[in-house]
């Protein structure tokens, strides 16, 4: 699947759509594909699409989102109906040695990459606060293993 996608991108095809469902509510966005993203779940080994927290505001309450810190911390806040879906993810990136991530487990996500679409049952949404694209040309990350899952659960 690698050499397949790798052989065959371009800029264009880096970019795909990402339609991802979290509690019955839905949220779209323009993702790139990220070769070098390799982001998981610790425990589960799931892999991690990273979406803009701005992109996620009607899709997941205002509260959880503007108290991200806090509930990395372990403080209380009400969850809701979204407490079994939390996860906790470390990672390591450039200028980040020990990043936390706070994310939450979709029902399910579609990625439409040019005519090819994959559905995800089991992702983790990986919460940025932050800003992707300075240009504003995508605000999800997904990782090949998030593909490769998808083709390999066909």
């Amino acid at each position: 699947m690698f050499k397949t996608i790798k052989g065959k991108v371009t800029r264009k095809d880096m970019y795909c759509k990402v339609t991802g469902y979290i509690n019955k509510t839905r949220f779209c966005t323009k993702a790139i594909v990220d070769t070098g993203n390799f982001l998981k779940e610790p425990i589960t080994q799931v892999p991690v699409i990273v979406v803009e927290k701005n992109i996620l505001i009607g899709c997941i309450p205002e509260h959880i989102l503007n108290n991200i810190d806090s509930i990395i911390l372990g403080n209380y806040i009400d969850l809701e109906d979204y407490s079994s879906k939390i996860r906790i993810i470390p990672f390591t990136s450039l200028g980040k040695e020990n990043g936390i991530l706070l994310g939450l487990k979709g029902d399910r996500v579609e990625i439409v990459m040019d005519e090819n679409e994959f559905i995800i049952s089991n992702a983790i949404i990986g919460i940025y606060n932050g800003i992707l694209s300075k240009a504003g040309k995508f605000h999800a990350l997904i990782g090949l293993d998030v593909i490769e899952e998808s083709v390999n659960n066909i």
